[in-house]
């Protein structure tokens, strides 16, 4: 199944698609990781992360909005609060996995 990733940092969306695991019942103590795959960049590792907590849904579900067409829309059904970009550094504002609805 293809899922769709939505990284969330410092308030700037940056979009990544790719193929991975689906998020776990609670954040895993490795971080998922943006990894370049090709010319794509993705999470390494969906199911490091974890639910998105009640007090982020709408900014998650509206960071993955941006990745809506007009036939398919995304939600955010993870998140990791120490999710990493490229090169390691932690996001400040973490990040989301995005999925279709």
């Amino acid at each position: 199944m293809k899922k769709m990733f939505l990284l969330a940092a410092c308030g700037t969306a940056m979009l990544l698609v790719g193929c991975a695991g689906v998020p776990g019942d609670k954040e895993s103590d490795v971080p998922p990781r943006i990894v370049q795959s090709g010319e794509s960049r993705q999470w390494d590792n969906g199911s490091a992360f974890g639910p998105v907590p009640e007090s982020l849904v709408k900014k998650g579900n509206s960071i993955c909005a941006s990745l809506n067409t007009k036939d398919t829309k995304y939600v955010a059904t993870g998140y990791h609060s120490k999710a990493r970009d490229l090169s390691g550094k932690t996001f400040p504002t973490g990040g989301f996995f995005c999925a279709k609805e």
